[in-house]
């Protein structure tokens, strides 16, 4: 487990140090298990400038308040159809809204939605969620090593103890070579 997490933050250091990485959303979707409980009235990409892209999710919930919320955040990646890759992460998100622990992978993930979402406080939560023109920053992927190509986040939501819905957002990761090649001449 060490081992693994050293090796991937010393290839993003490695990334970072060595070329940067370039990102962009290219598709989101919503998903609702019960919509007698909450419904995604908004679940879109927005054009916001030339080359920015940003993800609006509106979550209607319809039974307040929300005491007990767990997410499971997984990585998946495209090789002739999406397979998973390095993270299948659960965490209990009013344990963490607690008590944050920058060594979870959730952390980086959070860290990226705060300045963008609603949800910036403990449970219970009494109102609906909201992620208005969240912009996937190219360091956001700096710290998490990963080859480039297409990718899926998918976003389990479960309240209560019960599946709520997924969100799942497609991104393109692509690493940029900064050598430059001088023709002899």
């Amino acid at each position: 487990m060490k081992f693994a997490l050293i090796s991937v933050l010393l290839a993003g250091f490695l990334m970072a140090a060595f070329g940067g990485i370039r990102t962009r959303h290219t598709n989101i979707k919503c998903e609702t298990r019960d919509p007698s409980y909450a419904e995604v009235p908004v679940c879109r990409l927005n054009v916001l400038g030339r080359g920015i892209i940003g993800a609006n999710v509106h979550i209607k919930v319809s039974q307040l308040p929300i005491r007990k919320v767990s997410i499971n955040f997984s990585v998946f990646q495209k090789l002739s159809g999406y397979h998973p890759f390095l993270f299948n992460v659960t965490v209990d998100l009013c344990h963490y809204m607690k008590h944050p622990n920058p060594y979870n992978v959730f952390h980086y993930f959070y860290g990226a939605l705060r300045p963008f979402i609603n949800v910036n406080h403990t449970c219970p939560i009494n109102h609906d969620i909201i992620l208005k023109d969240f912009v996937l920053n190219d360091q956001m992927f700096s710290r998490v090593a990963g080859p480039k190509g297409n990718y899926m986040f998918k976003i389990k939501i479960i309240s209560e103890g019960v599946w709520r819905g997924t969100i799942y957002s497609y991104m393109d990761v692509n690493a940029e070579d900064n050598t430059r090649i001088i023709p002899s001449g």
